[in-house]
């Protein structure tokens, strides 16, 4: 594999860098903003799930608009509304203006979820594209942590200038320094080369793909891909739910869906309120930001295994490892046995074992199941659906903490967990190694 081919698929997971840095740098500021609005449990869910409800809309509508005028166009816009939220974040001056700012950034991040695994799975190799397209995860989980790291440095600043009244703007608005980077860096990639076919810019794409291959493979390439888009003889809009696609859209739907329902952004976005019921550890902000370099390191093991083991083994892992892991934090809750660092053990347990199983296949996933004339289409609703559990988990889990307690809110998703190894077994088809082409030919077996 060509360091070129690494090098702009990294500029395009970058946006998933700020996916993670703004979802979750939330978390570190929720002690701040809560005094200074005086927020009750609702309001706390909507300031976190606004950004998750602009996701929505994101989502929806960016594999539509990236289809027409193109990947990278879109990510800049993206890049754009980045830097609108961090910025009109930090100087909010009531709730509802940072209701309105979140749910901006979320926006951009429904747009990057969707942009760039297209984009790094249109231009991957068929036998590194797990591994690229774990870049999106990569990303996202160094900006989970940056977030955290942020926040603690913030936090401990010795300026005079900070305090608690304040402190939260600035968590807030340093989002701005990556989002300016992932302009200018956007500026110097290539369009996708399958863009450019479906726009008849065969001379372009062939450039972009004799960057990407040897000059015999990319003529190969591109004689694969033009014969694939020249059978298209409709909206992608209107074929996504004839019956030739409409199986394989609802597959990638409910997986990227239940995947959120893992309940992993409930320890990202909610960590401070979970470890403030445990009493082991170092401040709350410590302990969060650990979350965030669990994150990354199982992320790192995975990479080796997502062309290895395959998606669907990984998957089938991650949802014992989990659920087991929410029963076992359930009970600790129902026995009152916080005083021990096992509780910090379980919350990392689960955070690793979604980091290597379900958080590297996601993305990877719903960007390489759908075949090119309606991928960019079939993606925005498979991530719509993703970030519609990521609102309803966003909005429901502080008032489920509040009114159940957490021995029934975990037990729940242990439940839920375990549940998602039969729809895996039954309805997720492997991928690994498969030329985006050939998608077609897996699904109709399903």
């Amino acid at each position: 594999m060509k360091s070129y081919t690494i090098l702009i698929s990294i500029v395009a997971a970058l946006g998933g860098l700020l996916f993670g840095f703004d979802t979750a740098v939330i978390a570190g500021s929720l002690q701040y903003l809560k005094p200074f609005f005086h927020l009750n449990d609702a309001e706390i869910g909507l300031v976190v799930a606004a950004a998750s409800i602009g996701c929505i809309p994101g989502a929806l509508f960016a594999g539509g608009l990236a289809d027409k005028f193109g990947r990278k166009n879109l990510m800049i816009v993206t890049s754009i509304l980045y830097v609108i939220a961090a910025l009109g974040s930090g100087i909010a001056g009531s709730f509802v203006q940072l209701v309105v700012y979140r749910f901006v950034g979320g926006v951009a991040i429904g747009m990057a979820s969707t942009l760039a695994p297209i984009y790094i799975s249109e231009v991957a190799p068929p036998k590194f594209r797990g591994r690229l397209g774990m870049l999106q995860q990569l990303a996202i989980v160094t900006g989970i942590l940056l977030s955290f790291i942020s926040n603690y440095i913030i936090a401990k600043a010795p300026f005079d200038f900070l305090n608690d009244s304040n402190i939260w703007r600035y968590m807030l608005a340093a989002a701005v320094v990556p989002s300016v980077i992932f302009f200018i860096l956007l500026l110097l990639v290539p369009e996708s080369p399958r863009w450019l076919i479906a726009k008849n810019r065969i001379k372009d794409a062939q450039r972009v793909f004799d960057h990407i291959y040897s000059k015999t493979e990319s003529t190969e390439q591109v004689a694969l891909v033009t014969k694939d888009v020249a059978s298209e003889d409709s909206s992608p809009l209107k074929e996504v739910f004839t019956p030739r696609f409409r199986k394989v859209v609802i597959i990638g739907l409910v997986f990227a869906s239940i995947a959120q329902l893992t309940g992993i952004n409930i320890v990202f976005y909610y960590a401070p309120l979970i470890f403030e019921k445990v009493h082991v550890g170092g401040s709350v902000l410590f302990q969060t930001m650990l979350t965030g370099v669990v994150n990354l390191i199982f992320t790192l093991l995975a990479f080796p295994l997502i062309d290895r083991l395959g998606r669907k083994k990984l998957l089938l892992i991650g949802s014992v490892i989990m659920g087991l892991c929410m029963f076992v934090l359930a009970a600790l809750f129902h026995f009152n046995l916080l005083q021990n660092y096992f509780v910090l053990v379980t919350i990392f347990v689960y955070i690793g074992g979604f980091a290597c199983t379900w958080g590297v296949v996601l993305w990877v996933y719903v960007a390489e199941i759908f075949p090119n004339r309606v991928r960019g289409t079939a993606t925005s609703i498979a991530v719509f659906g993703n970030w519609v559990a990521n609102s309803i988990v966003s909005l429901t889990f502080p008032v489920m903490l509040a009114q159940l307690g957490p021995v029934y809110t975990f037990g729940v998703y242990g439940i839920i967990n375990i549940s998602m190894i039969l729809f895996v077994s039954r309805y997720v088809f492997e991928t690994k190694g498969v030329p985006l082409e050939k998608i077609e030919e897996l699904y109709a077996k399903v």
